[in-house]
């Protein structure tokens, strides 16, 4: 009998204690800030040819956001958020340094607003339901279909088996306070976001997704004499993606994005009079990118071991017509210390455009909260008489497919979570890497490039 008043008694307090931790009011205003500091040494990407000379730079990126809520329960109706972002650069950082897709100017300064949005939550009463508008960031897993921020109307649904959005707008301007203008590339763009996915199963995931634009961006004749925008794209990226992870004392996961591209290319030339000389091509590609991996959860270091492989389709020399990345979509994904990094590391960044890869990683703990990560990984073209995109200013030479190889070492840390208040915490992460790429014969003159990056961040 005891027993049996002691077990109700138990059950009474937990439940007691659930109904007082879920009356708890939230905070109506809500500020927190992230800093982000990289220092190393990088190519030279603006000469030719290096000799495995590298230059230093660093760069700060400092972050507050506030946010804002209609009320103090999980069902407030509307809530709201700014986020600024300061950034200080010295030398040259690439773009995956800066955790951007843009290109960064030798010691740019600038600070820039990079969300205001407001959102209607509850929508017609579902607590999985809102919509906001605003400037809105938007980035998939892998970055290669979106990411971006965009002055938007954005409609999110959100429960546990299903998540959807449909977002449409364009960006508007740079909201930076250097007073640059939107890249003329960038400009004159409307866009529709769109997905729906669902968990099939514990910790699987398909999800479709969808990337339209109404290019008209290259139309005044002033953006085409310094060949600042000489091309429009009108078309859609569209494809599934495939995500899981299963298993106790030995995981495996995986990763895939199939994507298809189609549409009209507008291309534009000046001819030696003045005037505008316009062509157009239908265009049709597609992107398979895929990543499997397996980790052995019972061991103290948990010994990770995974390959991952993209290609796209091959262009036709005369229209060059295959898949390609626009301007706000990347390769950037967390890393080690979930840190942004791109696919091949921390010093490639080639689009993905006449382009295949192939690549192995191992990674183990060293120590609770540290880990090491070791990757090497070949690149080629496609099409050997095609261009590639990328920084390296080398010039190709026809007639060759192979890129080169790449190794990347890192180290990484992750600090423990730090209460500073009782609905506020601090953590901070730190990597360090040393990349090297090896330049093949698609190179005029193959040579050794590399790069020492440390990166710390920390958010409170």
């Amino acid at each position: 009998m005891s027993r049996c008043l002691s077990n109700a008694a138990s059950l009474l307090l937990i439940v007691l204690a659930g109904d007082v931790a879920a009356a708890t009011p939230l905070p109506i205003h809500t500020y927190d800030q992230r800093l982000y500091l990289t220092a190393g040494e990088s190519p030279d990407y603006l000469k030719p040819y290096t000799d495995d000379q590298a230059e230093p730079n660093g760069l700060l990126r400092y972050e507050p956001r506030y946010y804002w809520r209609s009320g103090d329960s999980e069902w407030h109706r509307w809530d709201a958020q700014l986020r600024a972002k300061l950034l200080v650069a010295t030398g040259r950082p690439s773009s995956l340094q800066a955790d951007e897709t843009d290109s960064i100017r030798e010691d740019e300064h600038y600070t820039e607003l990079r969300d205001a949005w407001v959102r209607r939550r509850m929508l017609f009463g579902s607590p999985s339901l809102s919509l906001a508008l605003g400037r809105q960031s938007y980035k998939d897993e892998e970055g290669v279909i979106w990411d971006l921020p965009m002055e938007s109307l954005n409609l999110d649904y959100r429960s546990t088996l299903w998540r959807a959005n449909l977002a449409a707008g364009q960006q508007l301007t740079t909201w930076r306070s250097d007073g640059s203008d939107l890249d003329p590339r960038d400009d004159d763009i409307v866009r529709v976001l769109a997905g729906v996915g669902n968990q099939w199963w514990p910790g699987h995931w398909w999800d479709l997704q969808l990337h339209y634009q109404d290019d008209t961006s290259g139309g005044p004749v002033d953006r085409l004499e310094g060949l600042m925008d000489a091309r429009d794209f009108t078309g859609y990226w569209g494809g599934v993606r495939l995500h899981g992870e299963g298993g106790d004392a030995t995981a495996v996961g995986y990763t895939v994005n199939a994507l298809f591209q189609q549409g009209d290319l507008k291309s534009y030339e000046i001819d030696s009079e003045g005037n505008r000389l316009e062509s157009e091509n239908r265009l049709l590609g597609f992107l398979f990118q895929g990543e499997l991996y397996t980790r052995i959860d019972s061991l103290d270091w948990r010994p990770a071991l995974g390959v991952r492989a993209a290609s796209t389709d091959e262009p036709s020399l005369t229209v060059n017509d295959g898949y390609f990345q626009s301007r706000v979509q990347s390769n950037r994904r967390s890393g080690v210390a979930e840190l942004s990094t791109g696919v091949l590391g921390d010093l490639l960044d080639y689009e993905m455009n006449n382009l295949a890869y192939a690549a192995a990683w191992y990674r183990q703990q060293l120590w609770p909260r540290a880990e090491l990560e070791v990757l090497t990984g070949t690149v080629r073209r496609l099409n050997n008489s095609v261009s590639v995109n990328s920084p390296i200013s080398n010039p190709l030479v026809d007639g060759e497919d192979s890129l080169g190889d790449v190794v990347n070492v890192a180290l990484g840390w992750k600090s423990f979570p730090l209460a500073l208040s009782e609905r506020r915490q601090m953590q901070m992460s730190a990597r360090l890497s040393y990349s090297v790429f090896y330049m093949g014969e698609a190179y005029q003159q193959p040579e050794k490039i590399h790069q020492l990056l440390f990166v710390i961040a920390g958010r409170w």
